[in-house]
């Protein structure tokens, strides 16, 4: 979404996708990806299965769908936009949810910047989403001082300037929509055309979004064509922003977060996916982000990243298209 001042009247309107086009040809969109969902992303592929649990450092995420969860290229852009809409909806929508309207399944791929043969694949994953939940559990240890918790310490263990560490452990049960109903015409054609599609993002998903979200760049996020790909740039904007100092990753701890290795799979593997994944890292940085600035060990053990140029700044005001929302 693009906003713009209507002089006339003083009022806030939001641009049309052709007129973003026109006026912002070379430039890059925002949209938001909630942060848990970079550290341990929707699976790569359909899994078939409506469970999916992913577990990064503190970070606990659990999947579950009514039919399956969703996944791959199209359920990472589908759920960024999701998010976006979630971010801009403002405090009202925290107790109210979302309503985002579209007249067509068409309309969606607009915003979405995908061709109309793209039609089934988004359709898959709306109702991948319509019908799914997610649950987080986050782990964070903090030392404080002991005072804090006089109150729950026994006698002999409280010190007035003496620390403890303390372990935050926050949950969540999330359901992504509260709803979502569309009318299929039967054209007699091959395949049914969705129209009238109405999507209600739930207060705790608006909520969640809005207290967690990431701004990644959605043109370059489209553009990329590999879910670990998607999955690498938006962890590398994330990451960037709070590093100050250079950044080393062994291949171990790489290939545990973007693409883990299974208990029965090839000795090899894990080199394997660590080969693919610098090979990701290498095309992210040719194509979209030259400004990154990372170094691979020699010893094919290890990946270093250096504090690079942001390509999202923190007063950016592009964002994706927004189509309707009530």
């Amino acid at each position: 979404m693009t906003k713009k001042q209507n002089n006339e009247n003083n009022i806030e309107i939001y641009l049309p996708l052709t007129e973003i086009q026109e006026t912002q040809q070379k430039d890059a969109v925002r949209s938001f990806l909630p942060s848990p969902f970079i550290a341990a992303s929707l699976p790569l592929k359909d899994i078939k299965k409506p469970s999916f649990v992913r577990k990064y450092n503190k970070i606990t995420l659990r999947l579950n769908s009514a039919i399956k969860v969703p996944f791959g290229r199209y359920g990472r852009l589908l759920l960024t936009i999701l998010t976006t809409y979630a971010v801009l909806g403002g405090k009202k929508a925290q107790e109210q949810g979302v309503l985002i309207n579209y007249k067509s399944i068409r309309q969606l791929l607009d915003e979405m910047q995908l061709s109309p043969g793209r039609n089934n694949e988004i359709k898959e994953q709306l109702e991948c989403f319509s019908n799914a939940t997610f649950s987080f559990e986050e782990r964070r240890t903090s030392i404080v001082q002991k005072k804090l918790f006089k109150d729950m310490l026994a006698d002999g263990d409280y010190v007035q300037d003496d620390t403890l560490a303390v372990t935050k452990v926050t949950t969540g049960i999330i359901p992504f929509m509260e709803g979502m109903q569309y009318f299929e015409v039967d054209n007699g054609k091959k395949d049914l055309k969705q129209y009238g599609i109405v999507i209600k993002l739930s207060p705790a998903f608006v909520r969640f979004s809005q207290a967690h979200s990431v701004p990644i760049n959605y043109t370059v996020y489209k553009k990329i064509t590999s879910a670990v790909g998607k999955d690498l740039y938006a962890w590398l904007i994330y990451r960037n922003n709070s590093i100050t100092e250079p950044l080393t990753i062994s291949r171990e701890a790489i290939v545990n977060q973007f693409m883990p290795v299974t208990e029965n799979a090839n000795r090899n593997q894990e080199r394997i996916n660590f080969n693919y994944i610098k090979e990701q890292i290498c095309l992210i940085k040719r194509d979209f982000y030259p400004e990154l600035q990372v170094s691979f060990g020699k010893d094919n053990m290890s990946i270093t990243f250096y504090k690079s140029k942001a390509q999202i700044e923190a007063n950016d005001t592009r964002y994706v298209l927004v189509t309707a929302m009530v």
